[in-house]
């Protein structure tokens, strides 16, 4: 059973982050009856100048547009059984795109206001970071037991 826990762990951690990539591309923002993906509110911002104004969003921007290629790497490498290299960069994916889904799901559908958040892409990017994250830490504990205890067996890996 332990040696499948490793394998549990990355299957996990591939399904969360396939969900958080899913996420972006649901509805995260709502103006009046319009919904816009993530990508498409980034682009919304960047065509109205918020870049010229603060250009911290920069940042932001180029982190959002990496997660969808650094989610494949990171999946490719668990099916490589680099497993805890993937699960170190699934841990990172999943706390910031956790966090940032979090925050815009605790803000929550305000149906009253103009302009608001739409709760299934953050909830749906979240619901995944949680799942990646949980999958990566399986695989971080039960490969630094196996470690440890094939160092104590004199073994090579």
């Amino acid at each position: 059973m332990r040696t499948s826990m490793p394998r549990i762990g990355a299957a996990g951690a591939a399904v969360g982050l396939g969900l958080v990539v899913l996420g972006t591309f649901l509805d995260w923002v709502r103006s009046g009856t319009a919904y816009y993906t993530s990508y498409q509110s980034l682009g919304i911002l960047r065509h109205l100048g918020a870049l010229d104004i603060v250009p911290q969003l920069r940042v932001l921007f180029d982190v959002w547009f990496a997660v969808i290629p650094t989610a494949a790497i990171t999946i490719a490498m668990y099916a490589l059984r680099l497993r805890r290299t993937a699960a170190v960069l699934a841990v990172i994916l999943a706390l910031l795109m956790g966090t940032i889904s979090g925050a815009a799901a605790v803000q929550g559908d305000d149906k009253d206001g103009l302009i608001g958040i739409a709760s299934t892409g953050p909830v749906v990017t979240l619901a995944g970071s949680v799942l990646a994250l949980a999958g990566a830490v399986i695989v971080l504990v039960t490969q630094r037991k196996r470690v440890k205890q094939h160092h104590r067996s004199g073994g090579t890996l």
